[in-house]
């Protein structure tokens, strides 16, 4: 009879033990995947973030949102500003066009106006047409690229957004692209 004792409590002690490891593995599984993901956050730069916020900000009733509206661009570079426009009016094309202000390009870093002088950006698509449907949402990429020598300075894009009948849809929205030196 006591041998029968004797060999229950081993097992009993075993069966304790294979779980207090699996217990130990999976807590240690766990800190190694909330460690792995604190990296991940960590790694994550400034325009990722920026993007990120970017999209949240858009999730609005705006007719029109531009996620973020400056960016850093360096010489001969290129990046994309994003333009959501949400349609309340019946479906229609909508004409968007991207032009420098009519009487200057941006400011320099000295504080000076940037002359209309020659183009010192790229912008592709300049204008275009889209045909978005009622209350739905569409995503408008506008592509900058800078020149190879730039003024340094902070340039100014000013967005029309027209509906189909000629009538400004929103106010005129803006873009800021910063050239460094």
């Amino acid at each position: 009879m006591l041998k029968k004792g004797a060999i229950e409590l081993s097992v009993n002690f075993l069966v304790i033990i294979i779980i207090s490891i699996v217990i130990f593995g999976f807590g240690v599984y766990f800190i190694a995947k909330l460690s792995a993901t604190a990296t991940d956050l960590t790694q994550l730069t400034a325009s990722e973030l920026d993007q990120k916020i970017a999209n949240l900000v858009c999730e609005g009733f705006d007719r029109v949102c531009i996620g973020t509206e400056k960016k850093v661009i360096h010489k001969k570079k290129f990046d994309v500003f994003g333009i959501k426009i949400f349609n309340v009016l019946p479906t229609q094309n909508f004409e968007i066009t991207v032009n420098p202000p009519t009487d200057k390009l941006g400011i320099s870093y000295s504080n000076t106006p940037i002359p209309l002088t020659s183009p010192q950006l790229i912008v592709n698509p300049a204008s275009r047409s889209v045909s978005i449907s009622q209350n739905e949402e569409k995503d408008i990429g506008i592509g900058v690229q800078v020149q190879p020598n730039p003024v340094p300075g902070i340039y100014i894009l000013n967005v029309e957004i027209k509906s189909q009948n000629g009538a400004q849809y929103t106010p005129i929205q803006k873009l800021y692209v910063e050239v460094p030196n």
